[in-house]
């Protein structure tokens, strides 16, 4: 919490209460990335998507309950998230019953070392890279912070309007995880070449839709979360940069979950660290020259270089290792 250099007290202890609830229980959201994980490999998304929907909604409610109602303000939405993500995780548990998927595990006997082995191979990479991806975005905000409380605001409600983007690409990237792999495993390698461009002309549309609506409409689009004219300028600025790269983060997130479908988790991890932590240094200079704008532009053209460096990537192997 000190990273963020924050001076009130208050907020101070605010962060410290969620961080103790949330982290506390946070055995319930690794439970649920595991099964989202082994139900959406296996072709059971409609579960994933179910279980997951139950405790978006229970949040929603319990949010304002708690915070508000019940006057428990910053305790009030800690409780909220792990009660939802307790829910979610018994709706998992009841899936689990059903699906024959689960009927010869028993969770008490020994793992199997190659199993073990495997599954490290293949979920350390992007594990790191989600654990450096989470590190340099702190420094980033703390960059963010320096420019005042009008910028921390830009950035946080700009990156919610520009989650329509990636949101749908992560669900997309598991399908064609889902579809990749299974047809990687039968050796139908025609189908995971042609499951790849499908899915990629699919998410590419969406990507320039975004970019479209981010660039040519961003004032109606902010305006709608922020009213205050002294920040609407800022929330303009920020969604217009950010709209020139929604296409190739779109791209770039769709080819990670094909690699990640083939069992090869290490390319996209590589040019994720790379490049993520590219941002710190073209922020800081960006920024000398271009005051906050200068971050924004960091981070848009880092994912632009990204998401033309992966795709360009999965096209080179596929052509080598996928031909029929």
């Amino acid at each position: 919490i000190q990273l963020f250099n924050l001076k009130d007290s208050t907020i101070i202890q605010d962060a410290q209460n969620y961080l103790w609830i949330t982290c506390g229980f946070i055995i319930f959201s690794f439970v649920n990335q595991i099964f989202t994980g082994i139900l959406t490999a296996s072709g059971h998304s409609k579960n994933t998507f179910i279980a997951t929907t139950t405790g978006l909604v229970l949040n929603l409610i319990l949010d304002p309950v708690l915070i508000f109602v019940c006057n428990l303000r910053v305790i009030g939405a800690a409780l909220a998230t792990i009660i939802a993500q307790i829910i979610v995780t018994l709706v998992f548990l009841y899936d689990a019953k059903k699906l024959d998927l689960f009927q010869e595990i028993k969770l008490l006997s020994k793992p199997d070392k190659n199993h073990i082995s495997k599954i490290l191979k293949i979920g350390f990479p992007p594990s790191i890279q989600s654990m450096l991806f989470t590190c340099i975005s702190m420094y980033i905000a703390r960059l963010i912070s320096s420019f005042g409380a009008i910028s921390v605001a830009v950035q946080k409600v700009g990156s919610q309007i520009e989650s329509i983007s990636w949101m749908a690409a992560d669900g997309f990237s598991a399908s064609i995880n889902a579809f990749t792999s299974q047809n990687y495993g039968a050796k139908n390698y025609n189908r995971v070449q042609k499951g790849y461009k499908t899915g990629m002309l699919v998410v590419g549309l969406w990507g320039l839709l975004t970019s479209c609506i981010l660039i040519f409409l961003p004032g109606p689009i902010f305006s709608c979360f922020i009213h205050e004219s002294d920040i609407l300028p800022y929330g303009i600025d920020y969604l217009v940069i950010l709209g020139f790269s929604q296409l190739f983060m779109c791209i770039e997130i769709a080819t990670q979950g094909a690699f990640n479908g083939l069992g090869k988790t290490l390319p996209p991890s590589i040019v994720s660290i790379v490049f993520t932590s590219a941002r710190i240094p073209m922020a800081i200079v960006l920024s000398h020259f271009l005051g906050v704008n200068g971050v924004w532009w960091a981070i848009s053209i880092s994912s632009i270089i990204k998401g033309t460096i992966l795709v360009t990537w999965f096209i080179l192997y596929s052509k080598r290792r996928l031909i029929a």
